[in-house]
């Protein structure tokens, strides 16, 4: 007789709190609660913004300074705003939607440093964020509604995050070959099929990914 339970019969991967319990856990829970404390689900915006941490600090850890762009970043600037409080890397949120009066009384409160956004499209701002000084440049794409791809060519990049979240045919990529991917089930959404990019034309590609 069979066993009831065999190799292929083992149960579904379950959902996982741990983002949402490390972020409570840390005393920057309550400088980040007044921006995601807005959502309509918070704990799903947190968990894809740390998603986006969790996933490209191990290759910005391989680079000294270096700049995060956070395309489609909201209202509230929520990614660039966990980013600021987490790693020392210099932040951009860009919006069309970006409450400029709340998030600069945010930043002014907790004074928040390397933090900064761009009201609009990033077609509007791509060339500008081009020009700025010479860094490694990281790109997330969290709750963006837009063609990775397509914003992706505007840029002068060398790696990017981007979560499946609302879009996945727009929101993961068809051109490049992911370094990484999967499904992240520390996300508590429904999109949470995950890409890690690296720009193969970037100078940095290969100190990225580890290769000497």
């Amino acid at each position: 007789m069979a066993s009831p339970l065999t190799s292929t019969d083992a149960p579904p991967l379950s959902l996982s709190g741990d983002y949402l319990d490390r972020l409570m856990r840390r005393e920057s829970f309550s400088a980040l609660w007044p921006l995601f404390a807005k959502a309509t689900k918070p704990a799903k915006e947190m968990t894809e913004s740390f998603s986006a941490l969790v996933h490209l600090r191990s290759l910005m850890k391989r680079v000294d300074a270096c700049r995060v762009l956070h395309v489609g970043d909201g209202a509230h600037a929520r990614s660039a705003a966990l980013f600021s409080l987490k790693t020392a890397a210099h932040n951009i949120s860009i919006d069309p939607l970006i409450n400029e009066p709340l998030v600069s009384a945010w930043r002014d409160e907790f004074n928040i440093q390397r933090f900064e956004w761009r009201k609009g499209r990033l077609e509007d701002h791509a060339a500008e964020l081009n020009e700025l000084p010479e860094l490694p440049v990281f790109v997330t794409f969290v709750h963006a509604h837009v063609h990775v791809d397509l914003e992706l060519s505007r840029l002068r990049w060398d790696a990017a995050y981007t979560l499946a979240c609302c879009y996945p045919t727009r929101q993961l990529t068809q051109q490049f070959t992911p370094y990484r991917s999967g499904t992240d089930l520390n996300v508590l959404s429904v999109g949470r099929d995950f890409q890690l990019l690296i720009n193969p034309q970037s100078a940095r590609a290969r100190l990225l990914m580890g290769v000497r």
